[in-house]
């Protein structure tokens, strides 16, 4: 009796470490993903803090996230497919930032992340 219950204890203990390093996987291929975006998400908003950033055009604009995106090393995302920006007044645009990053896990399984945010942008004079 006493030697079923050690094979399913070892067997339990074999689950959960499955379990842990599946999950472990799974953030190793989230975490670039998130932090790509979060790091494009910070380029986009700092244009509303920081004064230093000269924007007066929907040109300065484009170039400014573009050279974010080359010094953050973010190669993953295509910003002309991802990033639409309209003028919304005057020195004032709106920025859709909307993409999926697609991160296979398995032979046919992919994880897929999406991602949809506005931001109004208003640079500092």
């Amino acid at each position: 009796m006493r030697h079923s219950q050690q094979g399913a204890s070892f067997f339990g203990w074999l689950a959960v470490i499955a379990l842990i390093v599946f999950g472990m996987i799974i953030a190793m291929k989230l975490t670039p993903i998130y932090m790509d975006h979060y790091s494009l998400r910070n380029i986009i908003t700092t244009v509303n803090e920081d004064p230093t950033i000269k924007i007066n055009s929907l040109r300065d604009l484009n170039s400014y996230i573009d050279k974010g995106m080359q010094l953050n090393g973010i190669r993953d995302i295509d910003a002309k497919e991802a990033i639409k920006v309209t003028q919304s007044g005057q020195n004032a645009y709106t920025l859709v930032l909307k993409y999926e990053v697609r991160a296979p896990l398995l032979n046919t399984v992919d994880l897929l992340v999406h991602f949809d945010e506005t931001f109004i942008i208003r640079p500092l004079k």
